[in-house]
């Protein structure tokens, strides 16, 4: 029974990591598929042409369609949204270090780009050899490099340096190059995509326990837009902060 028990708690505690975050706005509050659900009825709403009533006059049949044409740009586009996901501590005590992964959502996409720097050289030749991988006969060429950030804002009081997480496995940004002529490897400028954002960030060991002991107030709160039929939240700041005390202990930034 014990077991079982164990089991459970283990299932509820990765569906509720699993799970995706409500998304601020405002005042408001809700789920992706309620603003979605929104936007779609306001869609219906503008789609739809009622009958003229009987007893009703041109003009007032006209005014009663412009009260359903209310426009839908305003649930579309939400201009001011924000995330706040629950941060899980990874820390490597031999190296000094955490281990943090930006979230990513299920209903929705969250786009980092521009938070990352687009730093990908005009030719493949600049980039080491285990860096890419040719996807015969198509003549293109998938190269992965860890993610950069931009801009970074450190608590300096708990931690000194971030750097970009190094793997072997294809994870980071990505992008194509294509072969051109005299076996030329030229870029691909319109691909720019990003796999997963994952960066170490240095702390000592007594700044670190000290950051264990927060940790269920700490969260990713995430600024950006979203955009509603896309499907797509645009990160436009990430913080890592105490969300009881307002503390915040990196932030990554446009330029």
């Amino acid at each position: 029974m014990r077991t079982l028990l164990l089991a459970l708690g283990l299932l509820l505690c990765m569906t509720a990591r699993a799970a995706d975050p409500r998304i601020h706005s405002g005042e408001q509050s809700l789920t992706f598929a309620d603003y979605l659900e929104l936007y779609e009825r306001c869609k219906a709403r503008e789609e739809f042409t009622p009958p003229r009533g009987e007893y009703e006059t041109r003009e007032e049949y006209r005014l009663r369609l412009e009260r359903l044409r209310v426009g839908c740009d305003r649930h579309r586009l939400i201009e001011r949204a924000q995330l706040q996901v629950p941060v899980f501590l990874d820390y490597q005590a031999d190296q000094q270090r955490f281990v943090f992964e930006l979230p990513q959502a299920e209903a929705f996409r969250i786009h980092y780009q521009p938070l990352i720097w687009d730093d990908f050289p005009a030719f493949l030749g600049k980039l080491p050899r285990d860096k890419w991988h040719v996807d015969d006969p198509t003549a293109k060429a998938s190269v992965y490099k860890e993610c950069q950030p931009r801009r970074v804002v450190l608590n300096e009081a708990f931690f000194t340096a971030l750097e970009p997480f190094r793997a072997d496995s294809w994870r980071g940004c990505m992008t194509y190059y294509e072969r051109g002529e005299e076996f030329a490897w030229r870029r691909d400028e319109n691909t720019f995509y990003i796999e997963d954002v994952t960066f170490h960030v240095q702390a000592s060991v007594d700044r670190a326990r000290m950051l264990k002991e927060q940790e269920a107030q700490l969260y990713f709160v995430i600024d950006g837009q979203l955009k509603v039929p896309e499907r797509e939240f645009v990160a436009q700041r990430v913080r890592l902060r105490n969300t009881a005390t307002g503390t915040d202990f990196l932030q990554l930034l446009p330029e």
